[in-house]
């Protein structure tokens, strides 16, 4: 079993194309800080490693490989490009059907509600656990095409829970400052649990190749389940610490705007 070359060049192919649209809207991009175009770039580097090349094809192989894409797209690089103000960006697009595309959407009711931070908490939380414990976790680990899937799944799960809780883009539905913090500190704990449960277990979950053995699988499972376990946590972190200041600088707005 091997992943299909055909992956790398859509993900490749996708994640080129996403850069020389964002290079592309110099004038959009005027209103978008250094650092947050650094982030968006950044974030599409590290997806282009993790989608591209050796990594995705060890991954089918190696769980813990597949946690280490897992914990990179959802956790890392989705916020990562939520942060680089893509939809900002597109919202004055120079191209039309970018342009259209986004205000149609902002104006869709039902579209909306994925930008309702319980929607995207339930959404997150939802992919946590249905890629590692149930029936699509062990395909993902048994037919290329299905983990392809979940990388997909692992990338816009992420964008949809953090755009509400992260500044950068519109904000169709505002969210509280002191709720986005709530938000990230509980979802530190489905991510720490899945992370134990892994490291923790002595069954293993997903079906092994023919030339692994139950005792290498079950390392091999261990191993994601540490890296789930420590790395989420210390991501999570970042996160937390930049909605925290977020909501610091906001206070301290308001309360400049009420001395005057």
């Amino acid at each position: 079993m091997g992943l299909s070359p055909i992956w790398d060049v859509v993900f490749a192919s996708a994640l080129i194309l996403k850069g020389y649209w964002y290079f592309s809207e110099k004038n959009a991009r005027a209103s978008v800080s250094a650092i947050r175009q650094t982030l968006f770039y950044l974030g599409l580097v590290l997806a282009f490693i993790l989608l591209v090349g050796p990594v995705p094809h060890l991954a089918i192989r190696l769980f813990y490989v597949h946690m280490i894409q897992h914990i990179g797209l959802m956790m890392l690089i989705s916020p990562l490009i939520v942060l680089g103000s893509p939809i900002k960006v597109a919202s004055q697009s120079k191209y039309p059907v970018i342009y259209t595309l986004v205000h149609t959407l902002g104006r869709n009711r039902l579209f909306m509600q994925l930008f309702q931070a319980p929607v995207g908490f339930a959404i997150f939380l939802a992919v946590l656990i249905l890629t590692h414990f149930s029936p699509l976790a062990n395909a993902g680990m048994t037919n290329p095409n299905v983990h392809c899937l979940e990388l997909i799944i692992f990338l816009l799960g992420g964008v949809i829970y953090y755009y509400p809780v992260m500044e950068g883009n519109p904000h169709p539905i505002f969210i509280p400052y002191a709720n986005r913090v709530i938000s990230l500190f509980a979802m530190m704990l489905p991510e720490t649990m899945v992370g134990f449960f892994l490291y923790s277990g002595n069954k293993v979950l997903h079906s092994l190749p023919s030339t692994t053995s139950m005792s290498m699988g079950l390392s091999d499972q261990h191993k994601g389940g540490a890296i789930m376990w420590a790395m989420g946590m210390l991501i999570d972190t970042i996160w937390i610490v930049l909605a925290a200041r977020d909501w610091f600088i906001n206070e301290k707005f308001l309360s400049d705007s009420e001395g005057e």
